[in-house]
């Protein structure tokens, strides 16, 4: 199936939108934060979602898990390995103590994941669940989504603003568990709302798909920002999934609008970008700023930081391309 510019514009800028928030700290206003963090990640399941539904023939469940553990399973055995070897390198040099250490292989094996590589397990197993349920009828679909919303209740309940470090542990495989099924949900969206909307996206004006995107965006922001903080069902899948939806849209309209290229180009390396910026080029922005700045890493200075990565970023890409393709599951 030929790659299409429009998802990957989508990919591009959810992951510059992760990329962002992990690198700004006290400059955005709550509200843009809020609304952000509800599509970034969500985007990609959405997306996978959607990918799905455009091809003409589904993989079995053996050719899906054996594609996606290529493409996520390996990523996330080389890269875990990578990170806490540079990890053991900061903590020789004074910079982690032994309890992060031991945080961060603990999390790794129960596939909570360093920093952002919870992504890859999260994205493995919820495609694998709708596997499952894409057979199913309406009532199962249905059944499964409302135990699905059971579980978070209740991880929620259970959970939240737990700070000591033994409900950590102890939460470990349950926040596994709760982002696979995070994934699902999302996968399912994208795979229901291209075959629903598919045939006339492919045929619509593109005044007609913005002005379309434009108002989904908006009724997610709405939902993310502006409803009462009770209705939480609305922050939780609502916004989510409308805001990559009305993004998909959108980029469908103005795909062929050159600047969108560079998320064009981002959205095709964005497994790269996810692996490495948040574990490995923060951390070494945040040694510059304040080992060396001795400045705290706050305010402006983490913008600044922010567009300084976009290069290095870049040349991390070449890197990993000419070099070590492989640690992406890629020969």
């Amino acid at each position: 199936m030929k790659r299409q510019p429009y998802i990957d514009i989508v990919k591009g800028l959810s992951i510059w939108c992760i990329v962002l928030l992990h690198y700004e700290n006290g400059v955005f206003p709550n509200s843009l934060n809020v609304f952000i963090g509800s599509f970034m990640i969500t985007a990609f399941f959405v997306s996978s979602g959607w990918v799905s539904a455009m091809r003409p023939s589904q993989r079995s469940l053996k050719e899906l898990a054996a594609k996606r553990w290529r493409q996520l399973g390996i990523p996330y055995l080389w890269w875990t390995g990578i990170i806490l070897a540079f990890d053991l390198l900061l903590y020789v040099f004074g910079y982690y103590s032994p309890y992060f250490l031991e945080r961060e292989a603990y999390k790794a094996i129960m596939l909570r994941g360093i920093g952002t590589l919870w992504f890859l397990p999260a994205l493995f197993g919820g495609e694998l669940i709708w596997h499952k349920l894409r057979r199913c009828r309406w009532w199962g679909v249905t059944l499964a989504f409302l135990g699905t919303v059971l579980y978070m209740h209740v991880y929620s309940l259970v959970f939240g603003g737990l700070t000591e470090t033994i409900y950590k542990i102890i939460d470990a495989p349950f926040r596994t568990l709760s982002n696979i099924l995070m994934a699902w949900t999302g996968i399912a969206f994208g795979y229901y709302a291209y075959t629903i909307l598919g045939r006339r996206i492919e045929h619509a004006h593109p005044t007609s798909l913005l002005l379309s995107g434009l108002f989904l965006c908006t009724v997610a922001w709405f939902c993310a920002t502006s409803w009462p903080s009770a209705i939480g069902f609305l922050w939780l899948y609502a916004a989510p999934l409308l805001g990559p939806l009305g993004l998909l849209l959108m980029a469908k309209a103005l795909q062929s609008w050159s600047p969108l290229s560079f998320f064009d180009c981002w959205g095709r390396h964005s497994l790269n970008l996810m692996l490495t910026h948040y574990s490995i080029t923060l951390v070494i922005c945040d040694i510059i700023v304040q080992k060396g700045l001795l400045i705290p890493f706050s305010g402006s200075i983490t913008l600044i930081c922010f567009f300084c990565s976009i290069p290095a970023q870049y040349f991390l890409v070449l890197f990993v391309n000419k070099y070590a393709l492989f640690t992406l599951g890629k020969s």
